[in-house]
């Protein structure tokens, strides 16, 4: 499905309501869709790049738990963004249904909130499957993820103490010593 079904659901939802034809802007109506869906991808983004630091790359151990915290909060958060991005779509999209397609007719204000009921759920259906905003969730859940790997100390996250010998932020030292008779190793 994608923006131009939505714009003719919405459309066939406001008819009831008004009898002239009107053209109203769609492409700025399927650029707000995809604001959000872009948003929320960003956003998560930034928090894989930034929970990688500490847990990939070992930079900002000290600060782990603070970013860990930032990235879960703000991974759920881009979860949700593309259906803000939908949501404020469509107010202005009624707003302009009403204007040019009831040209001499005053919409009521149920009648406005009816249209904006339909859009609000046909466009956050359309948004997570059609304008990106499933990568928005998936991404968002994949920062998440990483953010609690940091809070557990995973990988390079530990915050352990080097191993006796081994240089300061060096990985750690695997000492294997033989095993009894069948002669494989044990690693410590």
């Amino acid at each position: 499905m994608s923006s131009r079904g939505l714009l003719l659901a919405a459309c066939c939802a406001s008819a009831w309501a008004c009898t002239n034809s009107g053209d109203f802007d769609q492409a700025a109506f399927t650029t707000s869709l995809y604001g959000g869906s872009f948003g929320g991808m960003a956003l998560a983004l930034v928090m894989l790049i930034l929970v990688s630091l500490p847990l990939c790359c070992g930079v900002l151990k000290q600060y782990g738990k603070i970013i860990a915290t930032v990235a879960i909060v703000l991974g759920i958060f881009s979860l949700i963004i593309p259906a803000f991005g939908s949501m404020g779509a469509c107010v202005p999209f009624v707003d302009a249904i009403c204007q040019e397609r009831c040209s001499g007719y005053e919409c009521t204000q149920d009648e406005k909130d009816a249209m904006g009921s339909v859009c609000n759920a046909l466009g956050i259906f359309v948004v997570y499957l059609g304008a990106f905003g499933w990568a928005a969730v998936v991404l968002g859940i994949v920062a998440s993820a990483l953010g609690c790997c940091v809070c557990c100390g995973c990988c390079q996250a530990k915050m352990d103490e080097p191993a006796p010998g081994a240089a300061p932020g060096a990985p750690p030292v695997v000492v294997g010593e033989p095993m009894e008779p069948n002669g494989g190793l044990r690693f410590k």
